[in-house]
């Protein structure tokens, strides 16, 4: 039987998770125009912890003496900050420019690594923040088109994933990126309860499908990123996240009707390459560090 490599592997969850995750902003689309975003971000959660919750039973929750519970939380805060500003841009602007959006969150988490993790930046670095900037320029062209509420939160979405993907950096290299992943449903649910009922509404009939939907999507794409993230390097799997935005405007336009712009296919472009171009420089160097 012929073994398949670790990065083969890898490619096909990045797949699995480029497919369902465009998958799980098609049904926010279909349902936020009859159910307010904050409701759907709970009903999300509460479906994506059902769903995960035979494998969190089956591995057994952290063990309260790692010390780790209260970074646990703060990654959980950051993360339902982030999927309540996806929410409300996916409602607002096509699926495709909010995928776009969403590619400058590893630039904005290596701007956050300088001032958190303190890490160094040096030039190939400034050059990929740099490229990112202009990406973000070109999808928010400023001056040529109003900068709406759903590009502000797509925006704050991205930085707010930034803010998460530190913590999970810190988490995974004392605990298992499953669990790490899986731990965000459990402490978001009960967040996402409390906003939700201040706008509660109950969904009906077909609505209802579609929530557990998205929750399954959501559960499956939080792990299969993770078990890709496992078996490679970041740098050698991210640039199959541009698939994302492909999957993404096909939906779009298909199912809602989406207008298509070469701009945001650019724009999310250049912001995807720069963050692989200093992911990949990050890698490098840390091998090179491991190595002396």
């Amino acid at each position: 039987m012929v073994q398949k490599s670790p990065l083969a592997v890898a490619v096909g969850y990045m797949l699995v998770y480029t497919v369902t995750h465009a998958a799980v902003w098609a049904c926010i689309r279909y349902l936020s125009s009859d159910i307010h975003p904050l409701v759907l971000v709970f009903f999300r959660t509460l479906f994506g912890t059902l769903a995960i919750l035979p494998i969190l039973i089956k591995t057994g929750f952290p063990r309260w003496s790692s010390g780790l519970y209260p970074l646990y939380i703060l990654r959980g805060i950051l993360n339902t900050g982030s999927v309540i500003g996806v929410f409300y841009a996916v409602s607002l602007i096509p699926l495709a420019d909010a995928v776009a959006f969403s590619y400058a969150a590893p630039i904005f988490a290596t701007i956050l690594a300088v001032f958190i993790l303190k890490e160094k930046i040096g030039k190939h670095r400034i050059f990929a923040i740099g490229a990112a900037f202009i990406g973000v320029l070109i999808l928010v062209r400023p001056g040529f088109q109003t900068i709406s509420i759903g590009i502000v939160a797509a925006l704050g979405a991205s930085v707010f994933f930034a803010a998460t993907l530190i913590c999970v950096k810190l988490l995974t290299r004392r605990a298992d990126p499953t669990i790490v992943s899986l731990m965000a449903f459990i402490v978001a649910l009960p967040i996402t309860l409390v906003a939700a009922l201040f706008h509660w509404q109950w969904p009906s009939g077909q609505q209802w499908i579609f929530i557990v939907l998205m929750g399954v999507f959501a559960a499956t794409s939080h792990v299969f990123l993770a078990k890709a993230l496992a078996r490679a390097d970041l740098s050698a799997i991210m640039p199959i996240d541009f698939s994302r935005i492909i999957f993404a405007a096909i939906l779009g336009t298909t199912l809602f009707g989406d207008s298509l712009s070469g701009l945001t296919f650019l724009g999310g472009g250049i912001i995807l390459a720069s963050a692989v171009y200093a992911t990949h420089r990050e890698g490098r160097l840390a091998r090179a560090a491991a190595q002396k």
